[in-house]
């Protein structure tokens, strides 16, 4: 049987029994966002690591914490 993770994207509680997501899953299934519009921040303690690699594995650990970061389009003059 597998064990389930439990992780919070912007203190939204969520439970998966996969142990690696990629950034890009994480954003879409969980976060519900744009991958190509946010960037998916992994929160340890009071250290920010921005995770810009849609593709990374990410190991997933009880009680991880990640915020979403809305990247503001760039306006062309």
């Amino acid at each position: 049987m597998k064990k389930e993770v439990v992780f919070f994207v912007d203190q939204e509680q969520f439970k998966t029994e996969q142990s690696e997501l990629t950034v890009r899953e994480l954003l879409q299934d969980f976060a519900k966002t744009d991958p190509n519009e946010s960037t998916l921040v992994r929160r340890h303690g009071n250290e920010l690591e921005k995770l810009t690699d849609l593709a990374m594995v990410v190991t997933l650990v009880n009680g991880m914490k990640f915020v979403v970061y809305h990247n503001t389009p760039t306006t062309v003059s």
